[in-house]
């Protein structure tokens, strides 16, 4: 067992459905019980033999339910090749839930910031806050409008959704974060919880500070462990030395890194 010795709970879940959404990205729905995880958690998953690769993969928590876990991930490494080609029944071992999550919030408006596969850890945290009621805008950029996933799923959430693409095939032409500094401009009291490459989360935290809203970035980084011991995943932060996303982040107020 990969995770033998680990203080964190491990689990060992089945694979329930493995599906394909396009040539790139999977959602993989695995049953069994993650103990008491959070919105912006994840998890450390490992589901093959031997040590080739020697390391688990990090994924945030997609969505979540009493006996039922979901990872959507982008198949771009050997690790991701692997948990593309398992089978209904397959075993994985799960570490976790790991990590900060998002803040809870509980008044004003939740705006949602998603650059490509950083939609993934979105979909429960938006379906928890919709529990409670708010008003949450969705800006979700990417290349094309081939890269885009799970819309009618945040659409039948009720979520408003502002697209942008890079090669305006779909939605705004640009960055996400053009529309977004046109959005904030609006009255009302406002949260940004933001997710995607390390780029555009800065300009996602340069845009909220010189508006004066709040926003927490989720992090990024390659993991080894996923318990802040190895320093694999150390990322600068604006104060003196660093900050491990595995165990300070992955979610982090983005005055912190940015």
């Amino acid at each position: 067992m990969l995770f033998s010795g680990e203080k964190e709970p491990v689990n060992l879940f089945t694979v329930k459905e493995n599906r394909k959404l396009s040539q790139r990205y999977h959602l993989l729905i695995l049953e069994g019980e993650l103990e008491n995880p959070l919105p912006g958690q994840f998890v450390m998953v490992r589901a093959w033999p031997g040590f080739d690769p020697l390391l688990a993969r990090p994924f945030s928590i997609h969505d979540h339910e009493p006996d039922k876990l979901s990872l959507l991930f982008e198949v771009k490494g050997r690790g991701t090749k692997l948990l593309a080609a398992l089978e209904p029944g397959a075993k994985v071992e799960v570490l976790g839930p790991l990590g900060q999550g998002f803040p809870e919030v509980n008044s004003g408006e939740v705006i949602l910031v998603a650059g490509g596969i950083g939609i993934a850890p979105f979909f429960w945290t938006a379906k928890k806050l919709k529990e409670k009621g708010l008003q949450i805008n969705l800006f979700y950029g990417a290349r094309t409008k081939n890269d885009f996933l799970r819309l009618k799923e945040f659409e039948d959430l009720g979520i408003s959704l502002n697209l942008s693409t890079e090669d305006g095939s779909l939605g705004f032409k640009g960055f996400v974060t053009e529309p977004l500094k046109g959005y904030l401009h609006e009255p009302g009291e406002k949260i940004i919880f933001a997710c995607g490459p390390m780029p555009m989360l800065s300009a996602v935290a340069k845009v909220a500070k010189d508006l004066g809203v709040r926003a927490y970035v989720s992090l990024e980084a390659h993991m080894a462990c996923g318990l802040g011991m190895c320093l694999g995943c150390v990322v600068k932060r604006q104060e003196r030395g660093y900050l491990h996303v595995c165990s300070e982040g992955p979610v982090v107020p983005a005055e912190r890194v940015f």
